[in-house]
């Protein structure tokens, strides 16, 4: 196998990975903001009339899950991207 077949092959890896980290990050964010949503939707059931009222609703914030996957994913992508460009090139 070449240097440039296993860089390559390190490449698409990489990319693989930066995919993954994608759908984690959205993922996190996705069920942050549900778990929101169900706060703010049982603060205004409550026989208090809502205990958040001076506060007001509740607003998804981006969990440190998803900065870290998402940097990752970024991270990961450059890699990939950078890897398939010095595959291609002729020795």
């Amino acid at each position: 196998m070449s240097n440039q077949q296993i860089l390559m092959i390190i490449g698409v890896v990489c990319l693989v990975i930066c995919a993954a980290l994608l759908f984690v990050a959205v993922e996190r964010y996705q069920t942050n903001a549900n778990n929101v949503k169900a706060m703010n939707q049982m603060q205004q059931g409550s026989p208090m009339g809502g205990m958040g009222g001076m506060l007001g609703p509740l607003k998804p914030a981006t969990p440190a899950a998803t900065k870290y996957a998402a940097a990752g994913a970024v991270l990961s992508g450059i890699v990939g991207v950078v890897l398939l460009v010095m595959s291609r090139k002729k020795a």
